[in-house]
């Protein structure tokens, strides 16, 4: 029996809190205005060729993750169905990688991003703020969301489900005034390598960028322990949430692409926020103003989203003794994970400060985004390796469990290779880095002793 300060909050979440706990991961205002730009830069005016590709990529490991939740559904996550497939010791190194997606690189990438997003926001609208404000805004958007996180997932998935309803409306109509605006709003050759400079090289390394936006759609999963009828809902909730965000981000890159110019996208990625650019452009200053709050508040939720689900993959491999086993408590009224909370957001605030001050607020933002990029293909890699493993030893197996997560992976390993054609000095940090968290990952699974996987009840069929 699970003591009761290790216990989640059972039937708290709802099959709309499960959708949006996912579409809150993506953050699509902050996503659509900003995060773009990475693929943009690279892609040039074959941005939406990138989302074509993200989203096959995606509805591929969607798959895997639909099989897997039939069987499984865990606070654990993905470490879990890594763990089911491969055992413990893999498992556990899957849950390593999945802390250096979220807790090392996406928790102080979005600091980074709301807070660079909200500087160059204000500047577009006129108001000028000093140029360190960068970091003052950074910590209280952490300490905002680690309090509405540690007071409970029902209160932290409730704002995300009414905000962000709010901000997809909003970004189609901005959408669509952008493309009523447009001289030639029907382009379909953005469809194509035709506007990337450097061909399908480009579309790679856009690709890439196109990932880590659409990342956070299987977040879901790690809300296993909480949701109501878990192994349904969050079955069905991937499937719709990834044709939701898939096709919303096609259309908002075509949107975006065809309003600057896909001839003239080189200028793009020059801008921190061109999707807002374009939104005063053709929207007028009231448009573009309640966008930029919604931009922020976006950035906010996506932290709550990031932390609800790292949080959870450390309190679940605590639990197992993969890691400290004070990080496996709860809080005796609120039920959160808030030692794996507040441990998340120390390590996002020191990695934040350093980065941020070291290289620059900016530098930070691309260095902590390739951590999030490559931790979230290595671990859909290992994802999609373990699902047919895991119905072998059930003596379930079919072949589309082998064929499906095969065409993910090759998709995921292309957007891999993407990931090192550009080499600078910050790619070395970032890579170097990476590569000393995982083999120190490797090694401490490899002799790590008092690794006890125990189940909870109905956590796996």
């Amino acid at each position: 029996m699970v003591s009761t300060n290790r216990q989640l909050h059972k039937g708290a979440v709802g099959y709309l809190e499960l959708i949006f706990q996912s579409i809150s991961f993506t953050a699509p205002a902050i996503a659509v205005t900003a995060t773009m730009t990475g693929a943009a830069a690279f892609a040039y005016g074959a941005l939406p060729l990138t989302y074509v590709l993200a989203l096959l990529g995606v509805l591929s490991a969607g798959f895997v993750v639909y099989a897997f939740s039939k069987k499984v559904a865990s606070s654990g996550g993905y470490y879990r169905y890594i763990e089911r497939g491969f055992g413990p010791r893999m498992g556990g190194f899957g849950g390593w990688v999945y802390m250096l997606y979220t807790v090392i690189g996406a928790t102080p990438f979005i600091y980074f991003e709301t807070a660079l997003a909200a500087q160059y926001g204000l500047g577009i609208l006129g108001i000028n703020v000093p140029s360190w404000s960068w970091y003052p805004i950074g910590i209280v958007v952490a300490l905002a969301a680690l309090g509405l996180a540690y007071s409970g997932i029902k209160n932290s998935l409730r704002y995300s489900v009414y905000t962000g309803a709010i901000e997809m409306v909003l970004l189609l109509v901005v959408a669509f005034l952008i493309l009523a605006k447009s001289n030639n709003p029907f382009d379909f050759a953005v469809f194509t390598p035709k506007y990337s400079p450097t061909g399908w090289q480009g579309v790679a390394l856009g690709l890439v960028f196109s990932f880590t936006s659409l990342a956070g759609w299987g977040s879901m999963t790690f809300l296993g322990s909480e949701a109501r009828s878990a192994h349904v809902n969050i079955r069905r909730g991937v499937i719709v949430t990834i044709l939701v965000l898939g096709l919303f981000f096609l259309f908002m890159s075509y949107a975006m692409t065809i309003g600057w110019g896909p001839a003239n996208m080189s200028s793009y990625s020059g801008n921190f926020l061109p999707g807002l650019i374009l939104a005063l452009r053709d929207g007028g200053m009231v448009i573009a103003a309640v966008m930029f709050l919604f931009i922020v508040n976006s950035g906010f939720v996506d932290t709550l989203a990031i932390i609800n689900a790292g949080s959870r993959d450390m309190y679940t491999m605590a639990k197992d003794g993969m890691l400290i086993d004070k990080l496996s408590e709860t809080h005796p009224k609120h039920k959160s994970p808030h030692i794996s909370l507040i441990t998340n957001t120390i390590i996002g605030l020191v990695i934040f400060t350093f980065t941020g001050w070291y290289f620059g607020a900016f530098n930070g933002f691309i260095i902590t985004g390739l951590w999030t990029g490559t931790g979230t293909i290595i671990d859909h890699i290992l994802i999609n390796t373990s699902l047919p493993l895991y119905f072998r030893k059930l003596k379930e197996l079919k072949m589309s469990y082998v064929l499906v997560p095969l065409v993910a992976t090759v998709i995921y390993l292309f957007a891999l290779y993407g990931s090192f054609l550009s080499v600078n000095t910050l790619v070395l940090i970032g890579v170097g880095f990476m590569v000393v968290w995982l083999v120190a990952g490797a090694v401490i699974y490899l002799f790590k002793k008092g690794i006890k996987v125990s189940l909870e009840e109905g956590e796996e069929i």
